[in-house]
């Protein structure tokens, strides 16, 4: 039963310190899982990063947020929010169609070592609805 528990402990740290990758060369790329908004980070060949705040701020429902200085117990502030992610995700997913990306994640959230990741922040403005 102890060696259980200390064979247990170890796996769970050695997870939790090394971080996830994703490519062809797993030593090559760096992923944040969190911050990704379209495709499969185990399996990508042309990444995209988006400026996530620049977007929210050209949505209108997000902008309402902004304006009105809503608190989060505000029963219209997760309604607006939940449309304001609706509309970001949407955008996301028909920029990285039309420029032909399979992973999309905030800048900063996508790193390979010997290559820029595109920013595709203007293409998703551009596909708010």
């Amino acid at each position: 039963m102890r060696w259980t528990m200390v064979v247990m402990t170890v796996a769970l740290t050695f997870t939790l310190l090394v971080p996830e990758v994703a490519a062809d060369d797993k030593s090559k790329a760096k992923i944040d899982r969190s911050k990704i908004y379209y495709g499969n980070p185990s399996k990508f060949e042309t990444p995209a990063v988006v400026n996530v705040q620049e977007v929210y701020l050209q949505i209108e429902e997000y902008k309402k947020i902004v304006d009105r200085n809503m608190d989060p117990s505000d029963p219209k502030y997760m309604m607006l929010l939940k449309a304001a992610s609706r509309k970001f995700r949407k955008a996301v997913r028909a920029a990285a169609e039309q420029g032909g990306y399979d992973l999309v994640g905030a800048r900063g959230s996508i790193e390979i070592k010997g290559q820029v990741v595109p920013e595709i922040t203007q293409d998703v403005i551009a596909n708010l609805p």
